[in-house]
């Protein structure tokens, strides 16, 4: 029980500082390529594919854990998640993104801004 309580706290504690973080810094965006760099920067979903097929979008998991997400976002994938670039360069993602194992954050990526789902 003490170990299941200090592992919500400290999600808890993680999901604070992330909604603090973007509260105070800017919007994700979205970078487009053919590979994923080496090193994911903050705040930027990348996505990857070639000759007009997106193949999936990564990003590090905007709770602060460190985890890099891989989301499919070929039609025939499921799940299968879409993204979306408004002019400004500013990142959608849909649906939402609901971990089942490491950190369990639960969130929607909407015109550039986490939104946490309870």
């Amino acid at each position: 029980m003490i170990r299941w309580v200090a592992i919500r706290f400290a999600a808890a504690v993680r999901s604070v500082r992330a909604w603090l973080s973007q509260q105070l810094e800017g919007r994700w965006e979205l970078e487009w390529g053919d590979e994923l760099p080496g090193t994911l920067r903050d705040r930027i979903v990348y996505v990857v594919g070639e000759e007009g097929i997106d193949y999936y979008a990564a990003m590090r998991c905007p709770c602060g854990c460190g985890d890099i997400l891989q989301l499919s976002l070929l039609p025939e994938g499921r799940p299968r998640w879409r993204v979306h670039e408004d002019r400004r360069g500013i990142a959608s993602l849909s649906p939402s993104v609901n971990r089942t194992v490491g950190c369990r954050s639960h969130f929607s990526l909407r015109d550039g801004r986490i939104e946490w789902c309870r």
